[in-house]
Parts: C-alpha cells; structure tokens; sequence
C-alpha cells in the first residue's frame, strides 16, 4: 500500500514538473512572439499605413540585405525576420520570399493596411497575456489580475481575429506568404477560436469552471497558430540547415492543426492535475445527447470504417501508394510519386502492418467505446479489458509502421518532395503517444481517461482514407497551376488528415474527464 502511495505521489510530482516546463514554455515563447508582433506592427504595418514606408523603401532595403546578409540590414525590413535570422542564419531567409511579403505590404490597400495593424496590436494582447490565465499557482495567488487578463482578453481576441478575417475575406490566397493550405487554416482557426471565447463566455455566466476553463483553451490554442508557424520554421532551419525556407514552410503546414490543438490539449491537462476529481458530477446534458447519437449512428459508423478500410487497402496494398492512381499525377510531385511507390514495394511488412493493424483497431475502437459510454465503469467485464489492451497495441504498431514509412519517404525536405513523409510521421508519432497513453489508463482502470485516449485514437486511425478522399476532391477541383505549383494540391491534404482531432477536442469540452475536475 505504500509503495503504490508513493508510486503515485512521484508520478503526481513529475506530471506537475513535466506540466510547469510545458506551461513555462508556452508562456515565454507566446510573450517573446507577442513582443516582436508588436515591433512588427509598429514597424511594417503602422508605418505602411501612415504611409511612413513606401515600396521603393523596401525594395531598397531587399537589395542591400541580398548582397550585404546582415542582422542589422535585415532588421530595416522586419522584426520578425530579424528575430528569426538571430536564432539561425541570415541568409537563410534573406533567399525566401519572406522579403517578397514585406514588399507586398506597402502595395495593399489602406483598408487591408488598416486591419492588419488592428489585427496585429489587439492580437499582441492576447499572446502577451493569454498564457498566464492557465498558470494555476497565478491564477490562484493573483484572483483578480486573472479576471482582468480574463476580461481583457475577451475585449480584444473578437477585434484581432474579426479583424484578420475581414482582410482573408480581401486578400487572394496566393498573397499569403503561406498560401492556400494557410489561408483555409486561418479561416478555420479564426472562427473556431470565436466560437471557442463565445462559448468561454456562456460556461463562466453558468458556472461551469472546467468547460469555462476547456473553451478558453481552445480559444488561446487557435490563436497560437500564426506564433507557431515562426517558431516551427526556427525550430525546422535549425534541424535541417541546407534546406530552404520554402520547402521548411510547407512542413510546418503539415503540423499546424495538430500542434495547436494538441497545445491546448496540454493546457487542460497542465491544470487537472491540481483540482481533485470529482467522479459523482453529472453529465452536460450536451455530452449525453452525444452519447445517445452515437450508439444510434454505430452502425453506419461501422459501415464508414470498413469504407476506410477498403480504401486505405486499395491504396497500399492493392496499389503501391498514388502511383497507381492517375487523378493524384497533376496534383503530386512525380520525384514524390516515384519515391513513395519504391518505399512501399521495397518495405511491405512495415505497409502490411500499418495498414492491417489500423483496419482492425478503428471497428473494435468503435465498439469498446460504446460499451464505455453505456456501461458503469464498476462492471466493466474482464474481456473488456484485454480488448482494450489489443487496441492500445494495435495502435501502437500502426504508428510506429506510419513514422518508419514516413521516415524512409522522406522526413529530409526537398524541393521535389515537399516533404512527403512529414504526415506519415506526424500521424504516426500521435498514434504511438495516444495508444500509450490509452494503455495507461486501461492497465490503472481510469474510465474518462480511456474514453478521451480513445476518442483521439478514433479520429487518427482513418488518416490515411482522409489524406486520399481530400487529394481525390481536389482533383476535381479547379486549382490554380501556380498553387499545383507550389504545392497546395499535396498540402491541403496533409492538412485535412488530421481534421477529426477537432471532434476529439469537442470530447475533451464536454466529456467525463473534464466534467471530474472542477
């Protein structure tokens, strides 16, 4: 008995480590990024809508940072670059079309201008601040400043994203230096994260701390987007240096959607750990509702995994990846066409695997998530548990087959490949963190814990069919030769297959783990 008490209290003394250096993280670099948006916006955009920087300036400023690739040239032309030049190399991004960007900023209209410094000031408040609304020791020991970041907070996000929704609404996708995978991105963070403070509001007028607590997350996560995207490219030029800066760009496309919500998923669980669970808390009727919708739609839910499975068997095993598939031709690199088919003929065990175990686990899944949501945890049978125990290494063999592929496709970016194994990898290495974690709370018998595991198990397992539907849809599509070009077509469905995540972050909201800690 005292050897499991103290089991649990190391393991309660390392979650809360692990959680603070997480947190501290957060804090300092969204502070850091909230900064330079402000030099940025002071800099770039104020002085371009006051008409203090003019094109000539720019294009001035380009020419001399290209034959003289200094700190202090580039800072004329962009804090942010600047920054980012400090951390690796100047040249780097002096080459890119980052500088581009800059010079197409002073051609915008005055309207386009005007919102961008809105978007860019009242955003700054919300990176600056929003980080330490989820620091529990501050939120406890300084109530009433917690309330008024909270309040403040509330103020601007609706201003800085109402605000950067309008100029998406103004602006064509290719004048987005991330292109067209960045500009649907941003909608959809955008709207998401109004949705999110919306619905912050209406839990914190009812009461109801913990999804109050939950939605804010959310919100601040959606937010968190755009800072990512710059530290992701500072983090990529460090690890592959050779590479250029569009190539790293079209990665941390491919890791947008799950880093941010997996950023607000750490947040909740940063502070569960310091409120003590409360297992008798009714359900949201909401959550309920769910419940009931999904034991009715299991069958046909059944039927749209064996459709994945079809698909996800044609495409690997039947086929040899898009090589057998004419409509991905114009859409996908030929160098990545070609690099994937000999990857997948010349390691079949590893695509047998990875495919065979992701059919089998998303059906039993399915099922052993039914039986979790209409049965009471106390009686939960003994197969039960061995069940679940064959899901957790199911899932963990299909994300360690995933990351082997995709480390074998390509993880190094290149031009020609666009880094074609970074989704492969991605899905992968989430597969592996969720199917352990889902092993943990199977073997210590945590219920809630098993049923939101299972719920993100459940959206990842189908991303291979995701990633084929959405390059099949857009083929039909009449996609822009220049954004075929530059990789959108290839993009966009790396993007999406990992689109379901946000049903599994509904869940989180709504679901029994965060209804316990209140």
């Amino acid at each position: 008995m005292k050897s499991t008490q103290s089991t649990s209290g190391v393991e309660s003394i390392l979650g809360k480590l692990s959680g603070g250096i997480f947190l501290s993280i957060i804090i300092i670099s969204m502070m850091i990024a909230g900064w330079i948006a402000l030099e940025e916006g002071k800099g770039r955009f104020l002085d371009g809508f006051m008409g203090k920087l003019t094109t000539e300036q720019i294009e001035q400023a380009i020419k001399t940072v290209r034959t003289d690739p200094t700190p202090e040239n580039m800072r004329h032309i962009s804090t942010e670059i600047w920054g980012l030049s400090k951390l690796h190399n100047v040249s780097h991004y002096a080459d890119s079309k980052l500088l581009e960007q800059g010079l197409y900023f002073t051609t915008m209209s005055s309207y386009n201008k005007g919102l961008m410094v809105v978007h860019v000031f009242f955003g700054s408040v919300c990176m600056l601040f929003g980080g330490l609304q989820f620091w529990p020791y501050f939120r406890k020991k300084y109530l009433k400043v917690h309330r008024l970041i909270g309040v403040l907070y509330i103020a601007t996000v609706p201003i800085a994203v109402i605000a950067s929704l309008l100029y998406l609404a103004n602006t064509a996708p290719h004048h987005i230096y991330d292109h067209l995978v960045a500009w649907i991105g941003l909608w959809i963070f955008g709207v998401l994260s109004l949705i999110a403070i919306t619905m912050a509001v209406f839990a914190i007028k009812k009461r109801k701390i913990y999804e109050h607590q939950a939605w804010m997350a959310l919100s601040f996560s959606s937010l968190m987007v755009a800072p990512m995207l710059r530290w992701d490219w500072a983090i990529l030029a460090a690890i592959f240096p050779h590479i250029d800066q569009q190539t790293l760009n079209l990665v941390t496309m491919g890791l947008m959607l799950p880093e941010s919500l997996l950023i607000g998923y750490g947040l909740i669980l940063i502070n569960r750990q310091y409120v003590r669970p409360m297992a008798q808390r009714k359900p949201n009727p909401i959550a309920i509702r769910g419940s009931e919708i999904y034991v009715r739609a299991l069958p046909i839910l059944y039927a749209l995994a064996i459709v994945s499975g079809i698909i996800s068997f044609t495409y690997y095993i039947i086929g040899q990846g898009f090589s057998s598939f004419d409509f991905a031709r114009h859409l996908v690199p030929a160098a990545f066409i070609a690099q994937e088919s000999n990857v997948l003929s010349s390691h079949p065990i590893a695509k047998t695997t990875f495919i065979i175990s992701t059919i089998v686990a998303l059906p039993l899944a399915l099922y052993l998530f039914r039986n979790l949501l209409i049965r009471p945890s106390t009686t939960t049978p003994f197969q039960q548990h061995h069940l679940a125990n064959l899901i957790a290494i199911l899932t963990i063999i299909a994300g360690s087959s995933a990351f082997y592929l995709g480390w074998n496709i390509g993880l190094m970016p290149q031009n020609v490949l666009f880094s074609g194994g970074t989704m492969y990898v991605v899905n992968g290495a989430l597969l592996i963190f969720f199917g352990i974690f889902f092993l943990t709370a199977n073997r210590r018998k945590h219920w809630a814990y098993m049923k939101e595991s299972l719920v993100f198990l459940m959206c990842l397992l189908p991303f291979p069919t995701l990633y084929c539907l959405t390059i099949g849809i857009i083929s039909f599509l009449p996609l822009p030769i220049e954004y075929i070009l530059a990789g959108q077509g290839f993009v966009i469905p790396i993007g999406f297959s990992t689109a379901l995540l946000f049903l599994a972050f509904f869940h989180v909201i709504y679901g029994q783990t965060t209804r316990e800690h209140n």
